[in-house]
């Protein structure tokens, strides 16, 4: 889980982190993100036997939801490895309705007015080029057709995001503080104006916000390690003996921390929706 960055040299825009991620990924911060899955889904209000895009898909967080709703389902996602764990799971439910893509989803591989509706899961905030993606999005629905996509809020909206990366600046304590970015999707007028932009109507943006599991010091940390990229990416970066040394400083911080924060252990993110 991460949040995004202002600019376009944003690491969590190659499929590297991804990939390192896939699995991790899926046991861990998919089940977080299948919360958020469900009020897309519900606000979409989609339709019986409708075709669906599922764009940055990942390991099949909300596709996976949908499958016995939709008459067939195409996933596009960058990252190899994320797919071959979704594959995976669509083998162990034995779907055959769901179709995946992997390439870049800013310029999608599907013709014009395809779909009736189009989702995006903490996945085009990311992108290189927002304005191609949410353009190529409009290009391949329908007349009608809906469009519901997430994205963070900023990080001091959300105590899971607070802790997280106060955990990684007790490793890496030059690491910036994370900073509100009135340039991304994570501003709610920014959302709202690119989605006009690409021409979209109805347009809503709500704050969306859901209970990240805790449990021990220990298990809060094993999650975050599995399932989130920049760390996954730390990791790499320092080695593993140098990292087993190094997360040591993380856990403290967060034995003495945990205990006392005052409110609910939450993230906070935007849901988009909106009709072309």
């Amino acid at each position: 889980m991460s949040q995004p960055q202002a600019n376009n040299q944003n690491p969590l825009s190659a499929n590297e982190p991804w990939n390192l991620v896939a699995d991790g990924y899926a046991e861990t911060t998919m089940i977080v993100f299948e919360q958020f899955a469900d009020e897309a889904i519900a606000a979409s209000k989609l339709k019986p036997n409708a075709t669906v895009l599922d764009v940055a898909c990942g390991p099949g967080t909300l596709a996976l939801r949908l499958a016995q709703h939709a008459e067939q389902i195409h996933g596009i996602d960058f990252s190899e490895a994320m797919l071959a764990v979704f594959r995976n799971k669509i083998d162990q439910a034995g779907h055959r309705n769901i179709a995946l893509h992997c390439g870049d989803a800013q310029t999608l591989p599907y013709a014009d007015a395809t779909f009736d509706a189009a989702f995006s899961l903490f996945g085009l905030m990311f992108f290189p080029d927002r304005k191609k993606g949410f353009a190529e999005i409009h290009r391949t629905l329908k007349p009608g057709g809906s469009i519901a996509l997430t994205s963070w809020a900023p990080v001091d909206q959300s105590p899971a995001m607070l802790l997280m990366f106060g955990a990684l600046r007790a490793i890496k304590p030059d690491l910036p503080q994370p900073q509100r970015s009135i340039g991304t999707l994570e501003n709610p007028e920014r959302f709202k104006q690119e989605m006009q932009e690409a021409g979209f109507r109805n347009i809503e943006i709500r704050n969306v916000t859901k209970a990240f599991p805790s449990g021990s010091t220990g298990e809060f940390w094993d999650n975050m390690v599995k399932g989130s990229a920049p760390i996954q990416m730390m990791k790499k970066g320092l080695g593993e003996e140098l990292w087993r040394e190094k997360e040591k400083l993380a856990l403290a911080w967060l034995e003495e921390t945990l205990p006392t924060l005052k409110m609910p252990l939450t993230s906070d993110a935007w849901l988009g929706v909106g009709v072309k």
